[in-house]
């Protein structure tokens, strides 16, 4: 096997489903809006709109921030591209699990 055939099953795994596509299509829609919330809107007090991606990428987002505690604006995100990345590609393991059952036999009238 080619290593272009490898990253293409790979790329198909973290995205190659609709699932996937349409969680890390949220992802970053929720990181966009951080950012721009971040730049252009001047805050009192905190923005409770960073914890929003916080919770769609959770678990592996938690536990990336349990690992690296003082991470900064580039840490967080970070964490969560992977965090979504990482939650992407269990989705599309799941996916791609579920479409390989065994059909079942069809039912007789007794």
């Amino acid at each position: 096997m080619n290593d272009n055939s490898r990253a293409a099953r790979v790329f198909r795994t973290v995205v190659g489903n609709r699932a996937s596509g349409v969680y890390l299509a949220v992802c970053f829609a929720l990181l966009a809006w951080v950012a721009v919330d971040a730049a252009l809107v001047q805050h009192q007090d905190a923005s409770f709109a960073g914890v929003w991606p916080l919770f769609l990428t959770a678990p592996t987002s938690l536990l990336g921030l349990l690992l690296l505690p003082e991470t900064g604006t580039g840490g967080y995100f970070a964490v969560v591209v992977v965090s979504a990345l990482v939650n992407s590609t269990v989705l599309g393991l799941f996916v791609r699990s579920a479409g390989r059952r065994p059909a079942r036999p069809p039912r007789t009238a007794h």
